[in-house]
């Protein structure tokens, strides 16, 4: 169920767009439209091979900008920030004009690119709307495998054609087009703050470039462990069961919602047997059991999840509310460049020997998961068909390092729990872990988050106050 209601069969004439043309140089900035106006932003591009193993071979582009701090004379090292995904923009206009007003700025310049196969750098054909099509039909499990199956394929062969090869839209790539950018800028040292995703790119950049780098800060830890789909189903009933159980022991939540756990399985199974039809944006769309459980992971993404799960719960059992409805609106948008997020996880992310039936039985081990969960099931299933080069098991490890490194997690963190936070850790002499008792994904106490990253950023290796963040006591 999504928001985009497309015919099925326009598919194929659709990709048919499917090319991210090279450039041997970089162009000029062409998207100062999108950047608060003033004289403190520099914005660019650096052209680097599409494989940086072939120097010579094809070149895509990086797109980046620099906002400059408020302070002309400061010496503090700047901070680039990696986004999540693999395939969220940076460049896109509120993302900068809220980076613009951040604290950050007031010592440090921001530096914000939009990695490669996203937004402004060379993007990959995106495929959110043939996405969106698929999730909107009233269809079961099985037929929403078949659609996903034509649309990989057809996917795949056009990218082909077009000479875009997926297998270089990965990590260790992504982290030397980083590389590439720090020596174009020229400074003498950098902060990497990454988020979700962004944390295992600015992970592997810094074992890469350890000698450029001041510090590292890891917002929801995403290492290059276990495995997309299973990891995440896993992820899910963690999450979701820590909030039944929050909701179990706490009074007001618990006479609210007496029988949450139950009220949830009737609810999925209700989805089960009569999806829930609603119009958005004019268009009918169907919410059914594997959309129902799709939803609830996204709303355990924000920092109120303990608060609106129970009530989403109702939502389905009532027919429908404003949870959901904002929910099937707002999920996808253009700015997401799903391609880039298959190819990153087939590389790093994927078994092959995962076929449905073995993930079938991790389905059957996870009682809050009576039914696939939505999209990234049938994605799952089709990873390999989009290339066949995969990270190696001595890839995937990270090198000891001794960079001071900030690491935190939330309790109820639906994609990167908190074990992530430990693992990330098991290579780092100079890191520290706070698990924090906050729902969402890498949201929670702004104000106090901020003061910690800026004090850290600053003087990485003094004594860190860190009193303000409400830290989990297990």
């Amino acid at each position: 169920m999504l928001k985009y209601s497309v015919a099925f069969i326009s598919l194929v004439a659709a990709l048919s767009s499917c090319q991210n043309t090279p450039k041997e140089t970089a162009p000029p900035c062409d998207f100062q439209s999108i950047l608060p106006e003033g004289n403190d932003i520099d914005c660019g591009y650096i052209t680097v091979p599409e494989n940086h193993y072939q120097p010579d071979g094809k070149k895509i582009n990086i797109a980046y900008v620099v906002l400059h701090s408020k302070d002309p004379n400061t010496t503090a090292f700047p901070v680039i920030y990696l986004s999540g995904g693999p395939g969220g923009s940076s460049l896109v206009d509120r993302a900068i004009k809220r980076w613009y007003d951040h604290p950050f700025r007031e010592k440090q310049d921001i530096v914000l690119l939009d990695q490669r196969g996203i937004g402004y750098s060379s993007a990959l054909p995106n495929i959110y709307i043939e996405l969106n099509d698929i999730m909107a039909k009233n269809a079961n499990q099985e037929q929403e495998q078949q659609m996903m199956d034509s649309l990989m394929t057809a996917y795949s062969q056009k990218c082909k054609d077009s000479g875009i090869e997926l297998q270089y839209y990965n990590t260790f790539q992504n982290a030397r087009d980083v590389g590439a950018l720090m020596d174009h800028l020229g400074y003498e040292k950098y902060n990497l703050y990454g988020v979700s995703y962004g944390t295992r790119l600015a992970r592997v950049t810094q074992d890469i470039f350890p000698d450029k780098l001041n510090s590292v800060i890891l917002n929801s830890p995403n290492p290059i462990k276990g495995d997309m789909l299973v990891d995440r189903l896993k992820s899910y009933a963690l999450a979701l069961g820590r909030v039944i159980d929050y909701c179990n022991n706490n009074a007001e939540c618990h006479a609210a919602y007496p029988t949450l756990q139950k009220d949830y399985f009737k609810a999925i199974n209700g989805l089960a047997e009569k999806p829930l039809e609603l119009t958005i944006n004019g268009d009918n769309v169907y919410i059914n059991a594997q959309d129902g459980i799709f939803f609830v992971r996204r709303l355990l993404y924000g920092n109120d999840s303990r608060r609106d799960i129970p009530a989403l719960i109702q939502e389905y059992l009532n027919g429908g509310g404003p949870l959901i409805a904002e929910l099937a609106s707002e999920e996808y948008a253009p700015d997401y460049n799903f391609a880039m997020w298959f190819a990153v996880e087939r590389h790093e992310m994927y078994d092959p020997a995962n076929t449905q039936q073995v993930v079938d039985r991790v389905y059957d081990s996870l009682q809050l998961l009576p039914y696939r969960l939505g999209l990234f099931n049938a994605a799952y299933m089709n990873l390999g068909r989009l290339h066949d080069s995969g990270a190696s098991a001595e890839q995937k490890k990270f090198k000891p390092s001794s960079i001071p490194t900030l690491i935190t997690v939330n309790q109820f963190d639906p994609v990167t729990p908190p074990e992530n936070g430990k693992i990330m850790m098991e290579t780092l002499s100079n890191g520290h872990l706070f698990i924090l008792d906050e729902g969402g994904h890498g949201g929670g106490d702004v104000n106090c988050r901020n003061k910690v990253m800026i004090d850290f950023m600053h003087d990485p290796n003094g004594e860190l106050d860190a009193s303000c963040l409400n830290v989990y006591k297990e």
